[in-house]
């Protein structure tokens, strides 16, 4: 290929080209053919709008994940507490028994002091003989042979008596407080069974809103699949678009090469007071009108077909920024590095105000994630994104949503 042959090339990709590219990470779309930028535009978009209804469902997934959890553990809670309420129970029922045992031994002893008073009584009354008044212990005092043995037999009588009161009276208390405790017992038994039963409820009602949560769960799982899929779908449909876009302005750009070889443009004669154009060369770029030798514009336009390198401020390679940057450092301008920088300097215009020369920058000012430079004739160029090269673009195909003036 001539030198000649290879400059035109370069100015029908400057003039011609309808490589269409997306946000940054997306890829090139154009209108050419059966693929067209509103197809490539409609794909992209139903994929922002899954993108945030996905994002939207994966927080209500993880929330219904927590929830599921938090009950889970309320349910295991009431499980601990159901235990430990059985075995109060069960230890309850124990202590109740223990009760009852020594009730029954209160019991047979209160039997027992009662079969010695008899046994006593009967003694008494035989040593009394004939009964006097009705009352045994009255009959054995007075049945008595002397005063002294009178005596002696009532004292007998009195020591038997306080012995035996002494005895059933410690019986009593025993017997008493045994009845007492054993009342405490099954009034204890009776609330651990009333809160046992109240936990089972508890638990069985948790049970419930856990089955009702992972029922949630599991349709916002389905769906998050579903939309999984559906964007599977839409970028197997955005990559054979692109491909097809790239296919298209292959075809296009050799065809325009072919045209250029074939019959040479031939510059219109000069008039006497105008000083012919020169012959473009390998190394010289024809700038839109309105750019010219050193300029911002001109600048950047010597760098097309450079490959996009992220980070990049060298003519090696460029992101949207560093070739702003790297351009503008060329024409004497010093610019911030980032694109979020470079939004906020200069003067805003807006887009039907452009100017060669003009920054493009799409988001917002102090947070654009976007930027290229305005080149007249509603294109610019910029450095698009990864796998692409520094290239022109028509705004009809990604535009901007404001500018700057330096």
């Amino acid at each position: 290929m001539t030198k000649g042959n290879h400059s035109v090339k370069k100015v029908s990709r400057l003039m011609f080209s309808a490589l269409a590219c997306l946000t940054i990470g997306s890829t090139l779309a154009i209108s050419v053919g059966a693929v067209s930028a509103d197809e490539v535009a409609d794909t992209k978009a139903s994929m922002t709008n899954l993108s945030a209804e996905n994002t939207a469902l994966l927080a209500k997934l993880s929330a219904a994940q927590d929830k599921v959890a938090s009950i889970d553990s309320q349910v295991s809670n009431k499980t601990v507490a159901i235990d430990e309420a059985q075995k109060n129970i069960a230890s309850t029922d124990k202590e109740i028994t223990e009760v009852a045992q020594k009730i029954d031994k209160v019991q047979a002893e209160v039997q027992s002091r009662k079969a010695v008073l008899k046994e006593q009584v009967v003694a008494l009354q035989k040593r009394a003989g004939d009964s006097v008044s009705g009352n045994v212990y009255v009959d054995f005092i007075v049945n008595s042979d002397s005063f002294s043995d009178m005596v002696s037999r009532a004292s007998v009588v009195g020591k038997l008596n306080q012995a035996n009161k002494e005895a059933m009276d410690a019986v009593a208390h025993s017997e008493n407080k045994l009845a007492a405790l054993k009342q405490e017992q099954v009034t204890k038994k009776a609330n651990l069974v009333n809160t046992k039963a109240q936990l089972e409820k508890n638990q069985a009602q948790l049970t419930t809103l856990k089955a009702d949560a992972e029922k949630e769960q599991a349709s916002f799982q389905q769906e998050v699949d579903g939309h999984q899929t559906q964007l599977a779908n839409l970028q197997s449909q955005l990559d054979a678009q692109t491909a097809a876009a790239v296919e298209a302005a292959k075809k296009v750009t050799a065809k325009k090469t072919e045209k250029a070889t074939i019959t040479p443009t031939v510059a219109p004669k000069a008039s006497s007071s105008e000083t012919p154009a020169p012959t473009p060369t390998k190394n010289t770029t024809v700038a839109p009108s309105g750019a010219n030798t050193g300029s911002l514009v001109g600048n950047a336009l010597q760098f097309i077909g450079t490959p996009y390198v992220y980070g990049g401020a060298q003519p090696g390679g460029f992101d949207c920024s560093g070739l702003v940057w790297y351009a503008a450092k060329m024409a004497g301008i010093s610019l911030p590095r980032t694109s979020q920088a470079q939004s906020t300097v200069g003067t805003k215009v807006s887009l039907s105000e452009l100017q060669p020369g003009d920054l493009v920058f799409w988001g917002g000012v102090g947070s654009a994630h976007h930027v290229g430079i305005y080149i007249g004739g509603g294109s610019y160029v910029h450095a698009p994104t990864e796998g692409q090269n520094v290239t022109t673009m028509s705004m009809q195909y990604y535009k901007p949503d404001f500018g700057r003036r330096l």
